[in-house]
């Protein structure tokens, strides 16, 4: 798909790290955007620092179905359309399965599946319904690309990670039907599964554990976000791709750590 000043993307989890990186990416190719994010301060210092009328901020709970479903209206309703959705909205889950303490609180895997799999859900199928709409553009005829992010925890969960790999586990799992459901649209279905990045979500991890993954990846280091969008931008531009997940963790391998 031709990414340009006639292109809408709709990026949640917008506002910080591999979201607001995409965000700046689209933004640089002319791209209309609108941040889909629960944090309003860090939208609304976004939208100052940019100074574009090309983005906009919606507040949203992407868990909460009635909101997303604003959520898409407003999109439409301030650019004409979606072309691009990327799901980078989410949350993460640290915690041993059993401990002497007791177990992990159901009311917790709850809380992230609502997020990291719900949330991916509302906003991706209502997004469809609009992409649906939508003139084909292009050789290829193509009405919209989905983008879901999962993590390379949904295919190599660590310890503590029983939570959180489940969530993304999930994400993983509904890329290929979903890419089904949707082909005979125009509509392409993608999948990013990123291993360790440098965003704020990594910043409260001591060094100690920060090492060891480090070193875990064939490249020995760390991807930048900037990477991450241009993994979506790419995705975007290949036309035939579908119903892949990729991972995106320069080479890591976890070990039992």
């Amino acid at each position: 798909m031709k990414l340009d000043q006639n292109t809408v993307c709709l990026v949640t989890g917008g506002a910080s790290g591999l979201g607001l990186a995409t965000v700046l990416a689209f933004l640089a190719k002319g791209c209309k955007v609108v941040i889909a994010d629960f944090n309003q301060e860090a939208g609304d210092k976004i939208l100052s620092e940019q100074n574009t009328p090309n983005l906009k901020f919606f507040k949203t709970d992407v868990s909460n179905e009635e909101n997303v479903i604003q959520l898409i209206k407003y999109t439409v309703s301030e650019f004409g359309g979606i072309h691009i959705v990327v799901n980078s909205a989410g949350v993460i889950s640290a915690g041993y399965l059993v401990t002497s303490k007791g177990t992990i609180p159901v009311d917790e895997m709850m809380r992230v599946l609502k997020i990291n799999v719900v949330g991916t859900f509302n906003v991706s199928k209502h997004a469809a319904v609009e992409m649906i709409k939508q003139e084909p553009q292009g050789e290829f005829k193509e009405r919209g690309v989905i983008i879901n992010v999962a993590s390379l925890a949904g295919i190599e969960g660590q310890k503590g990670q029983t939570v959180y790999s489940a969530s993304k586990g999930a994400v993983i799992g509904m890329t290929l039907p979903m890419a089904r459901d949707l082909g005979k649209y125009g509509i392409r279905v993608m999948t990013l599964a990123p291993g360790v990045f440098q965003t704020p979500m990594g910043h409260n991890l001591s060094e100690k554990v920060l090492a060891p993954l480090r070193k875990s990846a064939a490249l020995e280091r760390f991807g930048q976000p900037s990477e991450f969008a241009d993994s979506v931008i790419g995705i975007c531009q290949c036309s035939y791709l579908t119903g892949e997940v990729i991972r995106l963790d320069g080479g890591s391998r976890l070990p039992n750590f």
